[in-house]
């Protein structure tokens, strides 16, 4: 791929999950990991070719035939040494991944003759970076892989790794890697892919080429300054994603502010507690699509993040923000927003939502939001979509809805509202309008024909289709 393609990941968007706890999330993932782990094995059993013979064993970890010593081994070993990221102290016990993926890089003919454009450290370092983020990874125990297995059992290992710590010169061919024209890597895909241990800080000898990194829905343990800062040096990175992992912070690094270049960051369900920052988001002019759910702020969105020129996608649900929605009409440039099971959310909903000609997609379900619903919302002609049930709502469903011409769905269930359905919100049903799903409290307060209402009551509330909804 080139360097500098399209690598907007639509299908990360797609795996946004809607949960009720971190921990719970968390669970989900380890059983997930554990799923696929297994499936692997068992295909392994059938076809042990798929693995080579020297890839690390969980007991072990180790290859057992490291490959002879080029010539060049003491000029490559050099070049490592006065790169290190802690003077060389890393190499001192054997054990450790940084030693371990030095043995390994020692074992290739370096420069490869395959990658000209290419100095000889550069290739150095890039082979170390790649060793170190495996052997970081690779059965390695951490605080939630002792929870989960237990410490005095061996690890599974990837689900997938092939080509990794075998013959360099096939580098760019290494499951999950994508190279640009030079052999420089550009992209890392390792979603879901059993990760254990913790995620390196040596895969910053990358910062130059790579833009994209998915870590989504692995069992890594990141933890305080040491695992979440170096993020900040990965200066060209325009996608990153490491949703429903381990890392752990107070609140999100402000060190994420650092990477200009970003267009979609996700850190959903990790341990990311305490409150947001705006220096988190102030120099974040490329951000396009930020998903913040299922962590704990405790806090209201900064300023900063509100007025992102070219935020469309957020999604902040189960997160303990706070205050009122205000903030919407203030964002330039929103187009999906979801920000669900926040109890801290509260009082009614602003006139001023009618002047969002961009919103599209908009969830505020299991807040604590008051009032009638405002007229001005039928302003919103670009409205595909809106969640409101389960808040504290009261009043009638206002006949101005009726002029959302391009409304697919409106759940309004679980309020206080009263009255009778608008006959101009019936008659956008299909087949004369787009309206397809349209719920209330009709087995209650609410007066709305079968023949209109698709769904009544608490009924049509439940987990799955929440998890399973449609982004735009």
């Amino acid at each position: 791929m080139d360097e500098e393609g399209d690598y907007g990941n639509h299908g990360r968007r797609a795996w946004n999950r809607r949960k009720y706890c971190v921990i719970a999330a968390i669970v989900l993932g380890v059983v997930a990991i554990g799923a696929g782990i297994g499936i692997a094995l068992t295909a392994e059993s059938d076809d042990t070719s798929s693995q080579p013979d020297y890839v690390p064993s969980p007991s072990a970890g180790r290859p057992s035939t490291p490959g002879p010593t080029p010539t060049n081994a003491p000029n490559i070993r050099q070049i490592v040494l006065e790169n290190s990221r802690f003077g060389g102290s890393e190499f001192d016990d054997a054990n450790t991944y940084q030693s371990r993926a030095l043995e390994w890089v020692l074992t290739q003919e370096i420069p490869l003759s395959n990658f000209p454009d290419l100095s000889q450290e550069e290739q150095t370092m890039q082979l170390y970076a790649l060793a170190c983020l495996f052997y970081a990874t690779y059965a390695i125990e951490n605080e939630w892989t002792n929870h989960r297995y237990g410490s005095d059992v061996a690890l599974p290992r990837w689900v997938d790794s092939k080509g990794w710590v075998t013959d360099a010169s096939n580098m760019c061919d290494w499951y999950g890697l994508t190279c640009n024209g030079k052999g420089q890597v550009v992209k890392i895909e390792l979603d879901a892919n059993g990760l254990t241990g913790s995620i390196p800080p040596e895969i910053t000898y990358l910062k130059e080429s790579l833009q994209y990194m998915d870590l989504f829905r692995n069992l890594v343990h990141n933890k305080g300054d040491e695992g979440n800062t170096f993020l900040g040096e990965l200066k060209n990175m325009k996608y990153l994603y490491y949703g429903e992992t381990s890392f752990e912070y107070d609140g999100i690094p402000t060190e994420i502010g650092l990477l200009t270049n970003l267009v979609e960051y996700d850190c959903s369900y990790t341990l990311y507690f305490g409150n947001l920052d705006g220096q988190v988001f102030s120099q974040l002019s490329n951000l396009n699509y930020l998903n913040i759910d299922g962590n704990s702020y405790n806090s209201t969105l900064p300023q900063e993040l509100v007025d992102l020129p070219q935020l469309e996608y957020l999604y902040a649900g189960n997160s303990f923000i706070e205050g009122n929605l205000d903030f919407i009409s203030q964002m330039p440039m929103i187009y999906e927003l979801w920000i669900d099971e926040n109890p801290g959310i509260k009082g009614t909903i602003p006139a001023s939502l009618g002047t969002v000609s961009t919103l599209a997609s908009w969830s505020a379900t299991g807040c604590s939001l008051t009032g009638s619903l405002p007229a001005e919302i039928g302003q919103m002609t670009d409205l595909v979509q809106l969640w409101l049930y389960d808040n504290k709502l009261t009043g009638t469903i206002p006949a101005s809805f009726g002029a959302l011409e391009k409304v697919k769905l409106l759940q309004f269930q679980k309020n206080d509202f009263e009255g009778t359905m608008p006959e101009e919100v019936c008659t956008i049903k299909r087949p004369l309008g787009r309206l397809e799903t349209l719920e209330a409290d009709c087995d209650g307060e609410v007066e709305c024909p079968s023949t209109c209402c698709t769904c009544c009551g608490e009924q049509c509330i439940d987990v799955r289709r929440r998890s399973n909804r449609k982004h735009l």
